[in-house]
This record gives C-alpha cells, sequence and structure tokens, in this order.
C-alpha cells in the first residue's frame, strides 16, 4: 500500500494499485471483528479511499494527456462540423 501511494510513474502504478487492493481484501478476510483487530479494522476504509483518489489520477492523466497525432485529425474534423 505505502509503495502505492510514493510511486510516480502511472505504468508503474497501474500494477501496483490491483496489488494493493488483494493485499487489502485478504487482509481484511484475515482479521475478525475483535477488539484487538479494531485500529487496523479502522484505518481500512482511508487506505482504501486513498487508492481511490490514486487510481482516478491515473485515469485522469490517462485522459487528459496528449494524443499520439490525432490532434490534426480531431482539429479538422472540429472545423467542418461548425460549418456543416
Amino acid at each position: 500500500m505505502l509503495k502505492t501511494l510514493d510511486e510516480t510513474d502511472p505504468e508503474k502504478l497501474a500494477r501496483l494499485i490491483p496489488e494493493a487492493e488483494l493485499a487489502m481484501f485478504k487482509r481484511r478476510q484475515e482479521l475478525d471483528v475483535s477488539p484487538w483487530n479494531s485500529e487496523e479494522l479502522s484505518t481500512m476504509p482511508i487506505a482504501s479511499e486513498a487508492l481511490r483518489v490514486v487510481k482516478r489520477r491515473i485515469i485522469k492523466r490517462e485522459v487528459l494527456s496528449p494524443s499520439k497525432g490525432d490532434d490534426a485529425r480531431f482539429v479538422d474534423s472540429a472545423r467542418r462540423s461548425k460549418t456543416a
């Protein structure tokens, strides 16, 4: 989990996030509801939210990143639609 939060490379993050999610899921299955586990159980929703934020940043980066040479084609189609 901590590796995921410290990672800045989007490709590595894309691999680490599912691993962290699976590890958290498995750990939650291991823990029973008892006073000894309450602190760890109470932090899991926070960790899940942190992963969700990281995932959203990756998706946003992919959506907003420059395309590979298709900009001119998009501009041409936008111009055509305005004149039509």
